[in-house]
């Protein structure tokens, strides 16, 4: 997979989406934009988790349609992404991520995840470059690790994000 071509296609549909819909993000101001797609990304990140019920003891869902796991992934996945190329994290490829530990469970993968986003958004905000790409790069490689333990592979997420893309862009 190649995760510039990721950035590069997310970064087109993104602003396709701010020219059709006319929207202004100076007028709602940098730091606003800036906590909105950390947020947007923890809530669907939450929704995935929810759609699992991985969090209940009594309640996990295996056998959940892939198409369901699919979409929900790809929601999340667009946020991540703009994280990424709002602070240039976007230099980043799919080998360099790749031979991080192994999480042992769908539910530490959520955990990390959700530390992750803390992290990357305070490291962010303290104008540290280096540790906050490393921390991105972690939950990264987290977020894959997610797509593994939901049975999606990373190939089938790439056909899907784009045809999602085609489909908002009308472009394809």
């Amino acid at each position: 997979m190649n995760l510039q071509k990721l950035f590069q296609v997310h970064e087109a549909m993104e602003n396709h989406i701010k020219t059709v819909s006319n929207l202004d993000e100076d007028m709602l101001g940098r730091e606003n934009i800036f906590d909105l797609r950390f947020l947007a990304f923890q809530v669907k990140v939450g929704e995935l988790a929810n759609l699992t019920k991985c969090y209940k003891y009594a309640a996990i869902k295996d056998n959940l349609p892939k198409e369901r796991l699919m979409i929900r992934y790809i929601d999340a996945l667009k946020f991540l992404l703009s994280i990424g190329n709002i602070n240039n994290f976007n230099i980043i490829s799919f080998e360099s991520i790749k031979g991080t530990k192994d999480s042992s469970s769908i539910i530490k993968v959520f955990s990390n995840i959700f530390e992750y986003i803390n992290e990357v958004r305070d490291l962010s905000q303290r104008g540290n470059y280096i540790d906050s790409l490393n921390a991105y790069m972690k939950l990264f490689a987290e977020f894959i690790k997610l797509a593994e333990h939901l049975g999606l592979t990373m190939d089938e997420v790439y056909e899907s994000y784009q045809n999602m893309v085609c489909e908002i862009t009308q472009s394809c």
